[in-house]
């Protein structure tokens, strides 16, 4: 009697998990809802604040051998102060600016505020609040980047 025969067999395989690019979309203003909270309270603690990303570098041009390497990409921040000296937060995805009821951004008042209102922001974007926002800020970045398709001559 062999081992194998002793367990159970099953032609079922495991599918590749598609999530919904709403889903996508709302998890990486999330993410990036987490890095500004990061680097405030680094920014606050006088630190630098990076993330990391690997992308492979060549090591030697000779053999053509690369390596993975840790590449630092700094943190914009989403706050600013106006001339008046009020805390603005302005809320940015794919590079661009996140319009929030019509308005460009979000008076925050004094920097010990920032924190609670990235925090808001966070339940609103889990709520799915800004679901439609993300999903016209990532349609006009498919306009911008569409190549234009070349005309078929005409028989």
């Amino acid at each position: 009697m062999s081992i194998l025969s002793s367990l159970t067999l099953s032609d079922t395989a495991k599918r590749a998990v598609s999530a919904d690019p709403v889903t996508n979309l709302r998890n990486k203003m999330l993410a990036a809802l987490d890095h500004q909270i990061a680097a405030f309270n680094a920014d606050q603690q006088n630190q630098p604040y990076f993330t990391y990303t690997e992308k492979w570098q060549l090591v030697d041009e000779a053999t053509g051998r690369k390596e993975r390497v840790k590449v630092q990409h700094p943190i914009r921040k989403m706050w600013f102060s106006d001339a008046g000296g009020r805390i603005l937060l302005e809320l940015r995805f794919a590079n661009k600016a996140v319009q929030v009821g019509g308005k460009s951004s979000v008076v925050v008042g004094t920097l010990d505020k920032l924190v609670p209102t990235l925090q808001t922001v966070k339940k609103a974007v889990a709520a799915g609040e800004l679901d439609a926002v993300l999903q016209g800020v990532v349609e006009s970045r498919k306009k911008a980047f569409k190549k234009a398709t070349p005309s078929k001559p005409a028989k």
